[in-house]
């Protein structure tokens, strides 16, 4: 049971990700009787060119859409494109349930999302995506990222758009605090493989071995490849793209 009292008793568990979505992890490790060691590698902030995105969802609220469907790559989208949007379109979808959720607090109902895993490949399994010929899209995520689904959905037969309304930058820690913060550290937590690519050039050299075989929890199979690529022997994949999953899966035993 993830937060059971005394499961993480004496476990040091670095989290990594952004400071304002790091807590409800943090504080579901220290209620099992763990120590959550904070590291963000990549906080979120809007976008680059945060105008060009505003422009286009607010000319897709008036009139007609220029396009039929919405697709929100993460929770971070549906936040960030919320105050630009003045009227939702027709047809919105999530791609996973805590964007369909981040959606939802927003006022905006997802029309569609995968029933299980939060990956663009999860989305284009969906038989609605199979055949897209005359559809209209524009996919809403971050700066940056895979091209699969844009190259995807448009090889299906869709006209694709894109509109990015945010962005990671990842920190530029000194390497004496990574290594530092390794050294009280039992479980590393990664959600994303571009943040363990980050967290992996941080290290210093002499520290990489020792950070190689601490034990790995991660959100999914894309990013268990990852890790493996990185030199991660045996990467601990969360049941769920959920807290309680990421913090049940540090309990598992080595």
């Amino acid at each position: 049971m993830p937060g059971a009292p005394g499961a993480l008793a004496g476990v040091r568990v670095m989290v990594t990700r952004p400071a304002h979505q790091a807590e409800s992890l943090c504080r579901l490790i220290e209620a099992a009787g763990g120590t959550a060691v904070r590291l963000p590698l990549r906080p979120i902030e809007p976008a680059s060119q945060p105008g060009d995105a505003e422009r286009r969802l607010k000319a897709e609220s008036h009139g007609v859409p220029a396009h039929d469907t919405w697709i929100f790559t993460s929770a971070n989208a549906a936040r960030y494109a919320a105050p630009m949007i003045d009227r939702w379109p027709p047809r919105v979808v999530a791609i996973g349930l805590a964007t369909a959720d981040a959606l939802a607090i927003a006022g905006a109902a997802a029309s569609a999302t995968p029933l299980s895993g939060s990956t663009s490949e999860d989305l284009l399994a969906m038989p609605e995506f199979a055949a897209l010929e005359g559809r209209r899209i524009l996919i809403v995520t971050g700066e940056g990222g895979r091209d699969l689904l844009e190259q995807e959905l448009a090889a299906r037969g869709a006209s694709v758009a894109r509109a990015a309304v945010y962005r990671r930058v990842p920190l530029p820690y000194p390497p004496e605090t990574v290594a530092a913060s390794l050294r009280k550290t039992d479980i590393i937590v990664v959600t994303s493989g571009d943040a363990l690519a980050h967290l992996v050039r941080l290290v210093p050299e002499g520290s990489r071995a020792s950070l190689v075989r601490k034990p790995l929890v991660v959100p999914s199979a894309r990013v268990v490849e990852k890790a493996r690529e990185l030199g991660f022997a045996a990467p601990r994949l969360a049941a769920a793209v959920s807290d309680a999953a990421l913090c049940a899966a540090c309990q598992q035993p080595a």
